[in-house]
């Protein structure tokens, strides 16, 4: 009598049964938990997706924000140093054109003073000239009046010379 009675092979049934019952309950279960779980990660995984999208849309927006603020700080800067560089060239404008007329002013004050002191040096080598060329007309006449003396007494005595041989006295 090996054979299992049927009770018995009932009550295994139902043990078995209900272990195979609570192990597909569990299998269930944990589907379940699984396909919730998908669920909830997906819900999260697309809330974090449009959470990101706003950030980086924020992000964006600031951004663009600081961007287009440095662009108009930097235009006023630009203009800043634009009208500082004007005055600047302008005041060395006029600092300049104060200098270089101070500098024909004394441009003009020391060519007069060359001039006067031109004028004078011509005067001075005009009367030296006048003076060399009489003292050279001078010295020409008391020349021509030595040679004419010369000449004088050589004539005189050659005519003496001539009068005195004509009239025998040599």
């Amino acid at each position: 009598m090996d054979f299992v009675t049927r009770p018995e092979f009932e009550e295994h049934k139902n043990h078995m049964d209900s272990r195979f019952n609570t192990l597909e309950d569990n299998i269930k279960e944990v589907k379940q938990e699984l396909t919730t779980t998908r669920l909830e990660l997906k819900t999260d995984i697309n809330n974090l997706g449009t959470e990101f999208k706003e950030d980086m849309n924020s992000l964006r927006s600031e951004f663009k924000e600081d961007i287009s603020n440095l662009r108009t700080e930097l235009k006023e800067d630009m203009s800043n140093l634009r009208t500082e560089l004007k005055e600047d060239m302008n005041s060395m404008r006029t600092e300049l054109k104060g200098d270089i007329h101070s500098m024909r002013i004394d441009l003009k004050t020391d060519m007069n003073i060359i001039r006067t002191d031109l004028k004078t040096d011509i005067k001075d080598l005009k009367d030296d000239l006048v003076s060399l060329f009489d003292e050279k007309g001078k010295a020409k006449t008391e020349e021509m009046k030595h040679t004419q003396i010369k000449w004088y007494i050589a004539t005189t005595l050659i005519i003496i010379g001539f009068v005195g041989r004509i009239l025998g006295f040599y």
